[in-house]
């Protein structure tokens, strides 16, 4: 008979072949539930009741250093997704940003500080334009439980060394179009009034020159999200691991079979897939640990760097033990 389990993810046509029961892991049945990323997140944060799931790789690492019983998790080396919501930044157009290296010195609106888009979004910063987190003031949008950091305890105990306000419900787009904030990339369901001609995308190529520099110069383009399944569930049957991760993999092959796009990184569209696949490679979303131990790695530096973590984690030893050698 096979293991039940409970997962949870995200629309993504990487593990679509997954969900959709084309591609089945060995020994496991596994009943999917869907929903947006951030709406997850939260649920897990909140009762970790699911067996396999997606996470941000940003608040994993601080679940690491604020430890709850509820929140005992292994990685899977799965990572499906690029963290591409900054490329979504609008600016106004009286703030003198021309490029992501004016953003030195201004007011930046995020849904949520420690997400893992924001995390990666300082780190480009940081790698192209020498901009660290301290250069900027950070405004969070989103609302109450709505915002991880607040379910993670930052608000009474903000991260070191950063300037982090907490906005009104609502707040991004007005304060972006009255020049109280200079740039944003706006919380889920935040509509960004371009009516008004104040404001404007910072990345109008929807970030294809940032993302092939920051490639160029770190060898890897960043993760958004990792898979977890729960400890007790590996201690229990040490099988899991390995069923679930050659089951991804055989998922991802299967998305890039039905449709070259799958392969595709960016949010505006992939209708220049030979551009992506000379810049990026044909696969530019590789699983297991070799290929994202440099990624893995450079995310856990840019956490201490942003405060919201004290301790310079390995994330490698959080991955299962019987998927270390991938």
């Amino acid at each position: 008979m096979a293991l039940r389990l409970r997962g949870t993810f995200s629309p993504n046509p990487r593990v679509a072949p997954l969900v959709d029961g084309t591609v089945q892991p060995k020994g496991i049945e596994i009943t999917w539930e869907s929903g947006k990323a951030g709406d997850l997140h939260s649920m897990h944060l909140r009762d970790s009741a699911h067996d396999v799931f997606e996470f941000s790789i940003s608040n994993y690492l601080v679940t690491r250093e604020r430890p709850a019983d509820r929140w005992d998790w292994v990685m899977i080396p799965v990572y499906a997704s690029k963290a591409t919501l900054g490329l979504n930044t609008w600016v106004n157009t009286g703030a003198g940003i021309e490029s992501g290296a004016d953003l030195k010195g201004k007011k930046f609106g995020i849904p949520d500080y420690t997400m893992t888009a924001g995390l990666w979004f300082r780190a480009q910063l940081e790698v192209l334009w020498g901009i660290l987190p301290q250069d900027i003031e950070w405004y969070v949008g989103r609302q109450g439980e709505e915002s991880h950091g607040r379910q993670m305890g930052f608000e009474s105990n903000p991260p070191s060394g950063v300037t982090l306000h907490w906005t009104g419900a609502g707040d991004v787009n007005r304060l972006l179009q009255a020049g109280e904030l200079d740039a944003s990339f706006p919380a889920g369901g935040t509509v960004i009034d371009t009516s008004t001609g104040k404001v404007a995308r910072l990345f109008p190529d929807g970030g294809r020159r940032f993302m092939a520099d920051f490639k160029r110069k770190a060898g890897f383009l960043p993760v958004n999200h990792a898979v977890l399944v729960q400890r007790r569930l590996v201690e229990k049957e040490p099988w899991v691991p390995e069923a679930l991760f050659e089951a991804f993999e055989a998922a991802k092959r299967e998305a890039y079979r039905r449709d070259r796009d799958a392969a595709g990184v960016f949010l505006d569209g992939n209708d220049d897939m030979d551009w992506q696949a000379s810049v990026f490679g044909e696969d530019p979303f590789p699983y297991g640990l070799a290929a994202n131990k440099a990624m893995l790695d450079m995310a856990a530096r840019q956490s201490n760097l942003d405060g919201l973590t004290v301790n310079r984690w390995d994330l490698g030893q959080f991955v299962a033990e019987s998927l270390r050698d991938t």
